[in-house]
Order: structure tokens, then sequence, then C-alpha cells
């Protein structure tokens, strides 16, 4: 498929000093929201905001569902 990267993900985009600024903002501000919770991002999960943040992918691929994120953990029972 013409376009595509490695895994289906889009090539690297050129984004403006100002838009990663907006990026990492935003995902502070998420991740400072989930940890107000009681929550802290997996690894998976910051490696997932860390290619939004650098344009691998779009805001609409980083607010999807991830297959990987879905999956609960085994009970110990």
């Amino acid at each position: 498929m013409a376009g595509k990267g490695k895994c289906g993900l889009q090539p690297h985009k050129t984004i403006s000093d100002a838009e990663r600024g907006r990026r990492q903002s935003a995902v502070n501000y998420a991740r400072a929201s989930v940890g107000l919770e009681g929550f802290s991002l997996s690894e998976a999960d910051e490696a997932h905001a860390q290619r939004f943040i650098d344009a691998q992918i779009s805001l609409q691929e980083f607010v999807q569902p991830r297959a990987d994120a879905l999956t609960l953990p085994k009970s110990s029972s």
C-alpha cells in the first residue's frame, strides 16, 4: 500500500515546534489527569503517546483503543 510505513503507520511527518509543543502539552495534561484518578500509563501507553508527539500517528489513531490496551490482566486466583 503506497504511503504506509512499517506496521501500517504513516511515514514520519515533519511538524512545527509549536505543533510538537501542543502535542506534548496535551499528553502531559492527559498523563496528569490519569494520575489524579490514581492510575499511571503503561510503557506501551507512553510509547504510543510518544508516537503521537513525534507525528508518527494522527490524533485519530492516538485516541483509538488499542487491542493490547483492552486485554485485562489474568486473575491470580
